[in-house]
């Protein structure tokens, strides 16, 4: 008998239909019930530009980049996988799945034009974006890829209700990853504790490298961590490998990563890696926490923050204070950069200049 498909279910839809809000909330669910699963946000796995990044290409790259993460997935035995994100509106994502051992169900969430507008600028999108909003929910509507489901006057968590009867809660042991050889660089990381602005930095950073045309990728280290049971260093870091494989494929000359923490797991991926760790005082710690939960920064699976109680705020920014105590105590080859006090710009430019040095 052949091994058993590995459950692969997709939310995908319109921006503003609720496809990251949904598969966060299955995932989660799953979590809570003991499940063996795995959450992958398909946009974590396209950052990479300037062209052949862009475009055109960016749906083929994700697309590419998910199969190998969805293979380490597999092999650690992962009994269900949650994704959300867009796929290609004119050729789907079903013909990259031939063949391959994964049970894919694309559910494509929908809701009347007013509820989705209204979702949509809820979110804090802008009002000028809402002709390209309904373009491709025409489009979504024209092709008609995956199994529609109409969400209008649902509460997310009545979808997530819905679609958590589909999924396959189950427990398991989880095996351990091959050995990486170690992949060429340059790469830089940039660690620092909670709050700290890695990721408002490092993404200004990766812009101003994109407008001089230097082929540069991006990953954020937590985004790929969203597995349970975990946290598991050693297989973030085979998906880690598993992406700049896939990036350099595409392009990519240089990459840019963002983590908490850099392990010894993470950094045997690579044969040289420019560390760069950002420090703060415990001031400026707790106004950056106070700033990412009145929303100051993109919202990301798994944010404890946006929205957080004071309570909570308070929790959170003693947390960073005692990481970046810890973290100062710790050595390692790396770049330090005080940020005590500064502006995102300010961050930006001292790290930008470490990146080029």
């Amino acid at each position: 008998m052949g091994t058993a498909k590995t459950p692969v279910l997709w939310t995908t839809g319109a921006p503003g239909a609720g496809k990251s809000t949904t598969a966060w909330g299955l995932y989660t669910r799953i979590v809570a019930s003991g499940g063996n699963v795995a959450y992958v946000d398909i946009d974590q796995l396209g950052l990479i530009g300037p062209p052949p990044g862009g475009g055109e290409a960016a749906h083929t790259i994700k697309a590419a980049n998910l199969l190998r993460v969805l293979e380490i997935l597999r092999r650690r035995g992962t009994a269900q996988v949650v994704v959300s994100g867009v796929v290609d509106p004119e050729n789907g994502v079903e013909s990259p799945f031939e063949g391959r051992d994964f049970d894919l169900t694309l559910v494509r969430l929908t809701c009347e034009r007013d509820e989705l507008r209204s979702r949509f600028l809820g979110r804090g999108s802008p009002a000028e974006a809402l002709p390209g909003l309904f373009a491709v929910a025409d489009a979504y509507d024209r092709t008609g890829f995956g199994e529609e489901m109409d969400t209008t006057g649902q509460r997310p968590e009545e979808t997530v209700e819905a679609l958590f009867r589909r999924c396959v809660v189950a427990d398991g042991p989880v095996r351990r990853p091959d050995p990486v050889e170690p992949l060429p660089g340059p790469v830089t990381v940039v660690t620092g504790p909670t709050a700290v602005g890695k990721s408002t930095a490092a993404w200004q950073v990766l812009r101003d490298l994109w407008q001089q045309e230097t082929p540069v990728a991006y990953v954020d280290l937590a985004q790929l961590g969203f597995a349970h049971p975990g946290p598991d260093p050693a297989w973030e870091a085979a998906n880690l490998a598993a992406l700049w494989r896939g990036y350099r494929d595409a392009g990519a000359r240089r990459l840019l990563v963002v983590a908490r923490e850099f392990r010894p797991e993470h950094r045997r991926v690579f044969e040289e890696v420019t560390v760069v760790h950002l420090d703060a005082d415990a001031a400026t710690l707790a106004e950056r926490v106070r700033l990412r939960a009145d929303g100051d920064s993109a919202l990301l699976a798994g944010d404890e923050l946006r929205g957080a109680p004071p309570g909570v705020r308070d929790r959170v920014a003693d947390r960073a204070a005692t990481e970046a105590e810890r973290m100062r105590a710790s050595r390692g080859d790396r770049v330090v950069l005080d940020t005590s006090g500064q502006e995102p710009a300010e961050t930006a430019a001292a790290l930008l200049a470490a990146v080029r040095q």
